[in-house]
């Protein structure tokens, strides 16, 4: 069990590394080897992406589409930069520079997204992503999902992110590796693999199978009639509840050492 939640975690480290160079003034951010330039200079022209990368302190707004267009507000100072490759667009800012008078708007049109990537404390508003997609926030950022259908949906948290969302997942899967929460309470998934390295939460619905895996103090809350498995040596719950008060019993939670 031990080996099995720090083989999950393990990824943390390494994005670790590259969330701290986004603090450095004198580090140039880069995003898939490409660096940023300003929106008039960058070419829209080809396919458009279905991969997401935030590593600055802009609040990014998505809407499904198929022809990629970006629209830029609050940004006096033309200090956001773009990256775009055939799968990936960017958003980060030019090297050393803070938006001390609140963070910009960047609104993206876009299919809807296989990942998206939180690199420090940016923030994410999307309509919805695809059906397979994967959520990661390495730093303080957060994520919101206005309707998910996914098949399979992988969130990683390395840091005091959160993610809200809503909808149905046929698999769920979730990694945090600090203080994160993911807060899907009006998401139900028919199966959930939940594993907790550190202090953070997870609130979700389920009437299937959900196994959980806690190495630290967080609490998983499962609504439903779900079969809960757990697999703790830190001090963190499994929670799992009916959907209401007048259900005939609890679903059962068995523990596993």
């Amino acid at each position: 069990m031990i080996a099995r939640i720090f083989k999950r975690l393990a990824p943390f480290a390494v994005l670790a590394m590259g969330v701290a160079l986004t603090g450095c003034s004198n580090v140039d951010m880069t995003i898939n080897g490409e660096e940023g330039v300003p929106l008039a200079d960058l070419d829209i022209g080809g396919a458009a992406p279905t991969d997401l990368v935030v590593a600055t302190d802009a609040n990014v707004i998505v809407s499904e589409g198929e022809t990629l267009n970006i629209v830029v507000e609050d940004d006096p100072d033309n200090a956001l930069r773009f990256t775009l490759d055939e799968s990936t667009i960017g958003v980060t800012s030019e090297p050393g520079f803070s938006f001390t008078d609140g963070s910009p708007v960047v609104r993206i049109t876009m299919p809807a997204p296989q990942s998206i990537v939180i690199a420090g404390s940016g923030a994410v508003q999307a309509a919805t992503v695809s059906s397979t997609p994967e959520i990661v926030i390495g730093g303080s950022g957060s994520v919101a999902i206005d309707s998910i259908a996914a098949e399979t949906l992988e969130i990683s948290i390395g840091g005091s992110g959160s993610i809200k969302g809503a909808g149905t997942a046929q698999r769920l899967e979730v990694t945090i590796g600090g203080s994160g929460d993911v807060l899907l309470a009006g998401l139900k998934a028919d199966r959930a693999e939940i594993s907790i390295g550190g202090s953070g939460n997870v609130a979700f619905a389920s009437d299937g199978e959900v196994e959980a895996n806690i190495a630290g103090a967080g609490d998983i809350n499962v609504t439903g009639t779900a079969k809960c498995t757990l697999n703790s040596f830190g001090s963190g719950n499994l929670n799992c509840t009916a959907a209401n008060s007048e259900a005939q019993a609890e679903p059962a939670i068995t523990e596993e050492n």
